[in-house]
């Protein structure tokens, strides 16, 4: 008899609680729903993100991978060497012209010099210009 009777009360009590959990339960669904609602997104966040940043870091190993394979940087400078030699030609092309002008124009007036130093006459013209 007192097991049957603590049975029951074990049993009532049992029913006590299951009800109060479903009542409890049936006022918190909508929370752990929304709870889950904010769960599934914060994880689709997370995985675009990474996924955003992983694409990135990809792109930046491919583009600085085919720069270092990539003759064009390489090219750019031989042709910028090439360029220099040109215009350094071309400059001493100049100067070479240069200095035979100067070299003729020097002589042309040691010319006249002598010419005029060896001139008996010296013409009115002339003797003001020295």
């Amino acid at each position: 008899g007192y097991l049957d009777k603590l049975h029951n009360e074990i049993s009532r009590t049992l029913e006590k609680i299951n009800s109060r959990e479903k009542y409890i339960n049936h006022q918190l669904e909508h929370l752990v729903q929304e709870y889950r609602s904010a769960q599934a997104l914060l994880k689709k966040t997370i995985y675009f993100k990474i996924t955003e940043v992983l694409e990135r870091v990809k792109q930046e190993t491919e583009e600085k991978g085919s720069s270092m394979t990539d003759g064009a940087p390489l090219v750019k400078i031989k042709q910028a060497l090439t360029k220099l030699k040109q215009e350094t030609i071309q400059m001493d092309i100049q100067i070479g012209v240069m200095e035979h002008t100067l070299l003729q124009s020097k002589l042309k007036e040691k010319s006249n010099m002598t010419r005029d130093m060896h001139a008996t006459e010296i013409p009115e013209a002339t003797v003001g210009a020295y």
